[in-house]
């Protein structure tokens, strides 16, 4: 049996969104590795008034039947609030983002929720290399 063979992957609900007069669900992942435990986005954890007219229907992984200490690693696949609210909720982990998509969310408008990206105690790993055998951040 190979890594591969034996990974996981296990979608979680985390909020749902109104666009566009419809619902869309949020949901982040996590990968169950051999080597580690991947959290793939946090969702959101608070309401924010910059998303109040998506009204957001949060249920944060902290409020979930979720083992927060259990996570090693924390991948976000951007930096949309909707994939980095939940961030906090693992300072002091190696937090992966691309390198772009950083400086993006950093300096664009109305990219995101800029205090939710660099969340107190969040650890930003380097990206352009694997995190795991057979998972690993892209270079921009």
């Amino acid at each position: 049996m190979n890594a591969a063979d034996s990974i996981t992957i296990t979608p979680i609900f985390v909020a749902d969104l109104l666009a566009e007069g419809e619902r869309m669900p949020v949901y982040v992942h996590v990968i169950d590795h051999p080597d580690a435990r991947v959290l793939v986005d946090t969702g959101m954890t608070e309401l924010h008034p910059a998303v109040a007219d998506l009204d957001p229907r949060l249920v944060p992984l902290s409020e979930q039947d979720f083992d927060l200490a259990g996570i090693d690693i924390v991948v976000n696949t951007h930096l949309h609030f909707d994939h980095c609210g939940g961030n906090h909720l693992f300072a002091g982990k190696p937090i992966y983002v691309q390198r772009r998509e950083l400086e993006d969310a950093r300096s664009v408008d109305d990219y995101t929720i800029r205090e939710w990206v660099d969340a107190p105690g969040v650890e930003r790993a380097s990206d352009h290399r694997p995190v795991l055998v057979s998972v690993r951040v892209p270079s921009a």
